[in-house]
């Protein structure tokens, strides 16, 4: 499996764009699929993926993918600390011309802190400096 990330596009050769029936034929049929009024969700257990759809005006606008790993530019996001991975995303804002921001959230009951980088659709997820997850989406801009 390809966990490649390419912003604004997609991440393990599934883009943003994709329908539900293309996703899978790329991947197969989901150890779980569920869904409700607003998104459809497929997991996939032995790839380390949960795909959430979101649709508004019945288009899919959002994609979602949790794993376990992510690459970009040949590196695993999951083999850096917290410090490492906010100067690379650092550069990835400086490389596009955005302004480098983020939200912070602590999330005390699980003891973990969530930091949103809207402008390229990653939100991440530590615990004790440890990336625990990852968060792709369409970013906002």
């Amino acid at each position: 499996m390809n966990y490649n990330f390419q912003i604004g596009k997609g991440i393990a050769g599934i883009n943003f764009d994709f329908s539900v029936d293309k996703v899978i034929q790329l991947l197969g049929e989901p150890n779980q699929r569920y869904e409700d009024s607003i998104s459809l969700y497929l997991q996939y257990e032995k790839l380390g993926l949960l795909l959430a759809y979101e649709r508004e005006k019945e288009k899919w606008i959002d994609l979602d993918i949790k794993t376990k790993k992510l690459i970009y530019e040949g590196k695993n996001w999951y083999d850096y600390d917290k410090n490492e991975l906010i100067e690379i995303i650092k550069y990835i804002y400086k490389k596009n011309n955005y302004t480098f921001d983020f939200d912070l959230t602590e999330l005390d009951v699980i003891g973990e802190e969530q930091y949103d980088f809207y402008e390229i659709g990653v939100t991440l997820f530590f615990n004790k400096n440890k990336l625990k997850s990852i968060d792709v989406s369409m970013p906002i801009l």
